[in-house]
């Protein structure tokens, strides 16, 4: 087992982790609820300033959520097979991409494409979350990436950004419309309203039932830490990080991208902001290593250079250049938009899975140096 004073630091330690997994949760349901109320504020007055707010407001709340995205990772690990999946199923409502747009509304020559002008589909809560993902899992209604794709528009140069005008209310038929037999209700700028505003409140509900699951999951796991040995509690926090970085960051992004699926692989494409959630993803297990220490300064990161010396000398080396290269590889996305042609693009998406690569195994190795421990549950 671990030494006396290393398991004593590791139960501190998860303790602080929990108690900052509260206030992150708690920031992030504050963020939510700005989100919301902005594109209240948008639907009420529309104006460039609003729709800019709405937008403001929307890339703040979604690096929020990555930044507690390992929490949720750590809560679906501690929890029991039924919360898991009720977890997961809240994760694919609240943050599935890539979105297929016009399956929510006009893109590129289609100017009445998606759900905003089929008037067969019925905008409630429960029709939309029936919709999402219905007959694929890019057919999304629901989610960070819907309201996006709302806010801003296609991600495209030949296409004009998203305009305010989109959400003005619309109250007069016209002759044409009132003799098809069309209702006010079904106009496209009006459904449109109606889903961004469905949509922002559905996104909020599906954090307070995940902020649910984590206070009961977290209560009880706090009445079975004495129980629990400190390799199993380090190594919890270890496979969360694992996990976390190989879904969503090598699985879900990286990967796509080498395979030159570049819609499938940016996670925010319509924003241009996906070098802000890699960042934030990366800055959780930074957080978690060296900005949740016990009372008395000891942080995971000093336990875990106690355990492996190559820990603290390589570690923070790759850690960076991990940053470095994913910014670069993300922001050049957003910056060019002609990467399609940008033959050095393989080579850098090869160059950051193979540091990625190399930070998960050495969280990986110590891991394996840890004693025999039983499993999680």
């Amino acid at each position: 087992s671990l030494d006396l004073e290393t398991s004593l630091s590791v139960n501190k330690l998860f303790i602080e982790y929990i108690a900052q997994v509260d206030s992150d949760f708690i920031d992030l349901r504050a963020e939510l609820a700005s989100l919301q109320q902005s594109i209240e504020s948008l639907l009420e007055s529309p104006s460039s300033s609003t729709l800019a707010h709405g937008q403001e407001r929307w890339a703040s709340a979604h690096q929020s959520y990555h930044q507690s995205n390992l929490h949720l990772y750590f809560t679906s690990l501690i929890s029991g097979e039924n919360q898991s999946d009720q977890l997961n199923r809240m994760a694919y409502q609240m943050d599935y991409w890539p979105i297929l747009a016009g399956y929510v509304d006009s893109v590129g020559g289609y100017k009445a494409g998606g759900i905003v002008h089929d008037v067969n589909v019925e905008l409630s809560p429960e029709s939309l979350k029936q919709q999402h993902g219905l007959f694929d899992v890019t057919e999304a209604t629901l989610g960070f990436h819907v309201i996006e794709f709302l806010l801003w528009g296609e991600s495209n140069v030949t296409t004009a950004p998203r305009g305010f005008e989109d959400f003005s209310p619309v109250n007069k038929l016209t002759s044409i419309q009132r003799e098809s037999g069309m209702e006010i209700s079904q106009i496209g700028n009006n459904r449109r309203r109606e889903l961004l505003r469905l949509i922002s409140a559905i996104l909020l509900e599906d954090f307070n039932s995940s902020f649910a699951i984590w206070g009961d999951v977290s209560a009880g796991f706090l009445k079975t830490t004495e129980d629990r040995s400190s390799a199993n509690l380090l190594n919890l926090l270890l496979e969360s990080s694992t996990a976390m970085l190989t879904e969503e960051l090598l699985i879900r992004s990286l990967y796509p991208l080498l395979n030159g699926e570049y819609e499938s692989g940016l996670q925010s494409p319509y924003s241009q902001t996906s070098e802000i959630t890699v960042a934030a993803q990366l800055q959780s297990v930074e957080r978690l290593l060296l900005e949740t220490p016990t009372s008395n300064g000891v942080t995971l990161d000093k336990v875990l250079s106690s355990l492996s010396p190559s820990f603290e000398e390589f570690f923070y080396q790759n850690l960076d250049s991990n940053k470095a290269c994913l910014i670069l590889l993300y922001s050049s996305f957003g910056q060019t938009n002609s990467y399609l042609e940008n033959s050095s693009i393989e080579l850098k998406v090869v160059e950051c899975i193979n540091l990625l690569t190399n930070l998960i195994d050495q969280l990986e190795q110590i891991k394996l140096t840890l004693p025999a421990i039983a499993k999680p549950h």
